[in-house]
């Protein structure tokens, strides 16, 4: 007898007819079993079981891979066939946990970050899970480690790596330090409690001369102090440095709330030195023939194994017909030692030696700061000299 399809049914229950055995048992099977209807090539083969029916459709031709299980009593099993695919019905649609125990071969989908790593197995995943670890990879955060910036001022405006003369004397709040702190990152944050890769600063840690206090305990983030006795410049480099120490960070989190890395022990940042560089300045006659005027300040010393760091360079006036007056330039003499002397030509646009003994040399002193200091003189000693840009070079 054949299964009465469900609007036929209805329309008994309708009409008022009884329920008996027959209709009872079509209402059941039709509730329960799907309506399949072959087609061309195809044929339909049920086979019932108390935990439902399985339905085979098989093909005349071509090869078929088919998924065959039996009621509830477990995960599918994919098997190779021809022609021929078992479609299970299931009464209570529980397709049961993925367990693979054998560990994948490669990263998936691929190296850079991949959201199976290779060799990884599987132990009762479900098929979000599944789903969850193939299409979204574990992200971690990117940690930028504290940090800190200082600068050196001085009331005169100079700053760090500028120069001062040798024995100038800065008096109290005269020199200035500044500090900032950068409590790092933690990008993205996700979950953490914060997105600051170390906790707030504890205290500013300076050195150097003028009786810079030190600890200052501080928790913000920027910080400034200054000399509390006078300050001498000292010949060569006048250095102060600044650090500064942070409290524990918190725990850095992964995309899925997992603890990735540690948190950032307290500590402290790493020491930046700024310097005043002491020197004396050349004098040379630039102005007037008779006058030798201080020049700009620059290095004595080439600490970069550049000779040229520290050469001379100066211009000198013209030596006038017929009168008194040659060319100087005056050169301290805890300079490096002069070994030659260029001068440059305006038509080639380069420099060419002069010999150093056309400069006749004399020991004399100027006064820098209020103190006597030695220096050499170098007097050109050779015929008239028109205006002219000469260097004195170092070895």
């Amino acid at each position: 007898m054949a299964v009465l399809p469900k609007y036929q049914l209805e329309e008994l229950f309708e009409a008022g007819d009884l329920m008996t055995e027959g209709t009872l048992g079509d209402f059941i099977d039709s509730a329960y079993n799907p309506v399949l209807v072959a087609g061309v090539d195809i044929q339909l083969t049920t086979v019932s079981t108390p935990s439902g029916d399985t339905i085979t459709i098989s093909s005349t031709g071509g090869s078929v891979t088919g998924l065959t299980t039996t009621g509830t009593s477990g995960p599918a099993t994919l098997n190779s066939g021809t022609g021929i695919l078992n479609i299970p019905i299931y009464s209570n649609g529980s397709f049961g946990d993925y367990t693979n125990l054998t560990p994948t071969l490669e990263d998936f989908p691929g190296s850079a970050n991949p959201n199976i790593p290779q060799g990884s197995t599987f132990s009762n995943q479900t098929f979000v899970e599944m789903m969850n670890r193939m299409l979204y990879p574990t992200l971690n955060p990117t940690l930028i480690p504290p940090s800190n910036s200082f600068t050196l001022s001085l009331a005169d405006g100079s700053v760090g790596g500028s120069f001062n003369e040798i024995g100038k004397v800065h008096v109290i709040g005269d020199i200035v330090l500044a500090s900032t702190f950068d409590e790092g990152s933690i990008d993205p944050q996700y979950t953490a409690l914060s997105d600051k890769r170390s906790g707030l600063p504890n205290a500013y840690n300076y050195t150097g001369g003028g009786g810079i206090p030190t600890p200052l305990a501080s928790t913000l983030l920027t910080n400034s102090t200054s000399n509390t006795v006078d300050y001498t410049i000292i010949q060569g480099y006048n250095n102060w440095t600044s650090f500064v120490s942070y409290d524990e960070g918190v725990q850095p989190k992964n995309s899925i709330g997992g603890n990735f890395d540690f948190p950032l022990a307290a500590g402290d940042t790493n020491i930046i030195t700024q310097s005043i560089i002491g020197v004396y300045p050349p004098f040379a006659t630039t102005v007037s023939i008779n006058t030798l005027t201080k020049q700009p300040l620059q290095s004595m010393t080439s600490p970069t194994g550049d000779p040229e760091a520290n050469w001379i360079y100066v211009g000198v006036v013209s030596e006038p017909f017929g009168g008194v007056g040659k060319q100087k330039i005056d050169i301290p003499d805890v300079w490096e030692a002069i070994t030659g002397v260029d001068q440059f030509s305006s038509f080639s646009a380069s420099w060419f030696a002069v010999p150093l003994t056309s400069f006749t040399q004399s020991a004399v002193t100027q006064t820098i700061q209020g103190n006597s200091v030695n220096y050499t003189r170098y007097t050109h000693n050779g015929t008239q000299n028109g205006a002219r840009r000469l260097r004195f070079k170092t070895s």
